[in-house]
């Protein structure tokens, strides 16, 4: 539902004379830049010209004190760890044959294509909303606290959205999202009463410990698969859930 956020990234900008390019191309790669996956010194190159006119006081490279200068330039720009921002800068000022360098540095916006995040959405044989419940119950550890649906009981559901823990910090965003029911702990009485009334998918409520219980039994499956009888497992089976009965 909410993808992990990927690594923060730059994009620098800069514009060099054609004989100074591949000088500027090696200088960023050796600050940092241009990593991409299982490649390195990734950038790319578009020509085009500068246009400057040096003002009294200026020391120009290229042209002379008062005279409108016209100089074919490449555009090289490149990616960029943000955390690299200040060294791939220094070392961008450092390498350009100007005294007063033209660059950007672009802050890229966060794809969301992580494979990881918060949440999950999932199918299920389509049923009722009080056929679905059930097995859920079923399926936790019991607790004083149960499982609290909110929704139309008949209410078709068949596209599921699912959370451990504390999980209203997503609703706002399920409430246009293509799911019938939300399982998750912890939901406060006007989100959840808001969110309903808008038309969300229905709510299904469970206590946060059961719901986390569940994990255990899968890593403990995993530990002996990756380790063989090198360790031993047990599962705790006691209850920590704070709420110890109701009336």
């Amino acid at each position: 539902m909410r993808p992990a956020p990927g690594t923060a990234l730059d994009k620098v900008v800069t514009f060099v004379p054609h004989a100074h390019a591949e000088a500027m191309r090696a200088a960023l790669a050796a600050a940092g830049a241009g990593a991409i996956g299982d490649y390195d010194s990734c950038t790319f190159s578009t020509p085009g010209e500068g246009r400057f006119r040096p003002l009294d006081g200026a020391a120009p490279v290229i042209g002379s004190v008062g005279s409108l200068e016209v100089v074919p330039e490449t555009r090289v720009e490149s990616v960029l760890p943000r955390s690299r921002r200040g060294a791939v800068v220094r070392a961008l000022l450092a390498a350009h044959p100007y005294e007063e360098p033209a660059f950007d540095v672009i802050e890229l916006a966060d794809p969301r294509a992580s494979s990881t995040g918060t949440g999950r959405i999932g199918t299920v044989p389509e049923m009722s909303l009080r056929s679905f419940a059930a097995p859920v119950a079923e399926a936790l550890p019991a607790t004083a606290h149960g499982v609290r649906v909110a929704g139309d009981p008949d209410r078709a559901v068949r596209r599921i959205a699912v959370c451990g823990g504390a999980g209203d910090f997503l609703l706002d965003e399920l409430s246009g999202a293509d799911v019938d029911a939300y399982v998750t702990s912890d939901l406060r009485h006007h989100r959840a009463g808001e969110f309903v009334e808008s038309g969300g998918p229905a709510l299904v409520d469970v206590a946060h410990w059961a719901a986390e219980w569940t994990w255990l039994p899968v890593v403990e499956a995993k530990l002996p698969a990756a380790m063989g009888d090198t360790v031993g497992t047990r599962v705790s089976t006691h209850c920590t859930d704070p709420w110890q009965f109701r009336l």
